[in-house]
């Protein structure tokens, strides 16, 4: 059909194992790898610019505007991680399966919601987050047994030229290589075609990041200083009047009479007034940081309005459903591929099977009731088919299994004469 040709499973099996180019060993013919493996050097941290990794790590632990994003967003992927379902090369659901063991039970300390927010808060501030997965021994050859979450930030890449453009991972500080037959990557596409690192969304908002750091510490430096808070101190006299020092005590004692107590008119000597914080008509960095934080949102597909937690968003079922259509679904599904395509290359038996989640059984998600019901009606379902929607029993009777038409409804081919015939 459409001009494709049935294989025997053989020659399939041939295709299947036929070099693709990243992490094999039979490249000597690849003219792209063999033009940019002379500007690969050996192990390296992806060159973010203007932020360096461990920037970008000390950004997750100071900054509470991108602490807030991006554990909102990976705390929701933890939630969604619950429905992930396999189906297998029939697209039958698959109870029973060491892939759903693994899942369930990552390694001994973490289970499948915590595993899912470690892997999106390091792809979420880097671009990309390595998970290494050994395989058993014995019998079970092939599947995986365990999976660990290897923070972004100490991870190297080792490169073997164009023979094998990745070659393995390296943890910064060791020299402990890891295969890339035992890590799968999860990232977001980089322009740089000489880094096997994503593109981070936090460099993409750096600019407003540092906006948001700089007016956190303007005015924290005011709040320290007790508000707005004048400093006075002397001031070299430069007026090269040459007045005595005894003249200045008679204008002193003129000057500053009972008459005038608390109302000092004149000092012996010239002075400045330093300001230390910030008047409240200077805190306009206050809405600069609202469009900073709107920058951060935007990079990362977040609302806003959830940031803030405005009146449209104050419904926590609209609130969440939000997140879950535009970040966890989507982010569940991604690291659901990257780990099967990683297990297919241990297990050939999971050729043809999808990991993905099942939106259904999201509640979040569901219509409501009311607008399932009047959906219905127009369809003319039956008293049954509206119950069973929404959860109720079925009732026993034949009625309620006959549609609902309306009064006045009739079928058939109409009548037999013009309407608009005079009788």
């Amino acid at each position: 059909m459409f001009g494709i040709k049935i294989v025997s499973e053989k020659k399939y099996d041939a295709l299947r194992s036929e070099v693709k180019g990243y992490y094999d060993d039979k490249n000597r013919d690849n003219l792209y790898f063999g033009a940019i493996s002379q500007l690969m050097q050996g192990r390296k941290l992806a060159p973010f610019i203007p932020l360096s990794r461990q920037a970008i790590k000390q950004s997750y632990e100071r900054s509470a505007a991108v602490f807030g994003v991006v554990n909102y967003i990976a705390e929701a992927v933890g939630e969604v991680g619950q429905y992930l379902e396999l189906r297998n090369a029939n697209g039958d659901y698959v109870e029973k399966h060491w892939v759903l063991d693994l899942l369930r039970h990552p390694n001994d300390r973490y289970n499948l919601r915590r595993f899912l927010i470690a892997w999106y808060i390091n792809k979420g501030l880097f671009g990309d987050v390595q998970i290494y997965g050994p395989s058993k021994i014995g019998k079970d050859k092939g599947q995986v047994k365990e999976m660990y979450v290897i923070p972004s930030w100490r991870v190297e890449t080792d490169s073997d030229g164009k023979m094998k453009p990745l070659k393995g991972i390296v943890i910064n500080g060791t020299t402990v290589e890891i295969s890339t037959d035992d890590v799968f990557s999860s990232f977001d596409y980089n322009l740089d075609d000489t880094s096997f690192f994503g593109t981070s969304k936090i460099v993409a908002a750096a600019t407003y990041l540092d906006v948001i750091d700089k007016g956190m510490r303007r005015e924290s430096h005011a709040l320290d200083n007790g508000g707005v808070a004048n400093i006075i101190t002397p001031k070299a006299d430069n007026s090269g009047t040459g007045i005595l020092p005894e003249d200045k005590d008679d204008l002193e004692l003129t000057f500053n009479n009972k008459k005038n107590v608390n109302k000092t008119l004149a000092l012996r000597q010239p002075i400045e007034v330093h300001t230390l914080g910030n008047a409240p008509a200077d805190l306009s960095i206050l809405e600069t940081h609202k469009e900073a934080i709107t920058a951060l949102c935007f990079v990362f597909k977040l609302p806003v309005d959830l940031y803030y937690g405005q009146a449209k968003y104050e419904n926590a079922k609209e609130a969440k459903k939000t997140i879950y259509e535009q970040n966890a679904i989507p982010l569940a599904n991604e690291f659901a591929e990257d780990l099967l395509t990683f297990l297919m290359k241990k297990d050939k038996s999971l050729q043809g099977y999808r990991l993905e989640v099942n939106t259904d059984k999201i509640e979040v998600l569901r219509d409501k009731a009311t607008d399932v019901l009047n959906n219905m009606k127009l369809a003319c379902c039956s008293i049954n088919e509206m119950r069973e929607a929404i959860g109720f029993e079925l009732y026993d009777e034949d009625y309620a299994n006959k549609p609902m038409i309306p009064l006045g409804v009739q079928f058939g081919e109409g009548m037999e004469y013009d309407i608009d015939e005079t009788l």
